[in-house]
């Protein structure tokens, strides 16, 4: 837990500055080490991978090998980053695309669950959360999670978020949390927060 510690104490100074509007929070609970990585690593860089990159060089981490990589980006281009932290192994992905996903070889699946809600859930003003569908077949074990980001009254997404969450302690990875661009972001060009 130190070294958690000691990454988020590192990630302050470049966080202060790569910050989106968010909803304030009050006396916020602690986050579990899989939710604080996916506030800090993709959250916070919707639509700005060259200030996540910039993120992971000044915490001294290097991108994968592309044949590494490749499995974390489901066979799009992009970048990815082991970030190990003494509550375990995750790591990070940029696709090509815009989506940003963050996985973890092993998660308490009910505590990432809440505080995957937890951070969707407090979307920036005007913008509003919405529940949405499960998509594709999952087997018995998997739950998966998903919500968007959309001003009042319109239909077209800003941000989309999907959790991925296995019971199995034999899975490669129990949980994977992904941001995407939505429609509504894409027709109007990625904002540079």
């Amino acid at each position: 837990m130190r070294r958690a510690f000691w990454l988020f104490l590192a990630l302050l100074p470049a966080l202060a500055t790569a910050q989106p509007a968010r909803a304030p929070t009050v006396s916020a609970p602690a986050q579990d080490p899989f939710s604080e990585l996916f506030d800090t690593a993709c959250m916070r860089h919707i639509g700005a991978p060259a200030r996540l990159q910039s993120l992971m060089e000044s915490n001294g981490l290097s991108p994968l090998p592309p044949a590494e990589a490749a499995t974390l980006l489901q066979g799009q281009s992009g970048v990815a980053w082991m970030v190990p932290l003494a509550s375990g192994r995750y790591a990070v992905s940029w696709a090509d695309d815009g989506t940003c996903s963050v996985y973890a070889e092993k998660a308490d699946t009910a505590v990432v669950q809440k505080g995957f809600a937890r951070l969707v859930q407090a979307a920036p003003t005007p913008l509003q959360a919405r529940s949405l569908p499960g998509r594709g077949p999952l087997s018995a074990d998997q739950v998966a999670i998903q919500y968007g980001w959309a001003a009042p009254g319109q239909g077209k997404l800003q941000v989309r978020f999907r959790l991925v969450t296995r019971q199995a302690l034999e899975a490669g990875v129990q949980a994977m949390a992904s941001v995407t661009p939505g429609e509504g972001m894409l027709e109007q060009g990625a904002p540079g927060r």
